[in-house]
């Protein structure tokens, strides 16, 4: 009979070895297995920008659900166990911002990621994410280089939360106007 010598690998070591080598030269992708996991809802009145919010996420290994009108999310949000929220701040039945202001507000929903999409000026688009505590906000313009990784900061910064944000009040506004924003409100250089 003969042995294996010592530089011989199975073939499931050499599979599980060239997985590792693929992750660590493609580090910047999401996790294949948390992105599989995570659910996002897509919602623009423009079909040509919602279906490239959705190509991009499709491609980067997210679960995607549309819609066309922000009337419903909530109901589409519970049923559908949605994770994040990647949503146009201007619509014509009821503008992003208040509805992400709506759905920040509501206890049942503290751990949904709230991702703001606009082609407004980034400044302003930044001053209505911190308004309404999005997680992010990403411009139209870097859709395909920002959106996935907004998503990914989305559900990182809510994971573990259990309990609703704090309420606004005079001394957690102050607070948090005085700190420096999360880095996915940060304007990127």
């Amino acid at each position: 009979m003969r042995r294996a010598s010592s530089n011989h690998r199975a073939p499931g070591q050499a599979c599980h070895l060239l997985l590792v080598v693929w992750r660590a030269s493609h580090a910047w992708l999401p996790s294949l297995e948390r992105a599989v996991m995570i659910r996002v809802l897509v919602i623009d009145d423009d079909e040509i920008a919602r279906e490239a919010m959705r190509a991009v996420l499709v491609r980067a290994g997210f679960d995607v659900v549309e819609l066309a009108t922000p009337i419903g999310a909530t109901a589409v949000i519970k049923r559908d166990k949605i994770s994040v929220v990647a949503l146009d701040i201007n619509m014509p039945t009821i503008n992003g911002d208040k509805l992400a202001k709506l759905l920040r507000d509501n206890a049942q929903l503290s751990n949904l990621g709230i991702v703001l999409v606009s082609s407004c000026d980034i400044d302003k688009l930044s001053a209505i994410g911190e308004k309404v505590g999005a997680d992010g906000i990403v411009s139209k313009a870097k859709l395909h280089v920002a959106l996935a990784p907004a998503v990914e900061r989305a559900v990182a910064s809510r994971a573990g939360k259990t309990s609703p944000p704090p309420s606004s009040s005079a001394g957690s506004s102050a607070a948090s106007s005085s700190s420096n924003p999360p880095p996915s409100m940060r304007r990127p250089k």
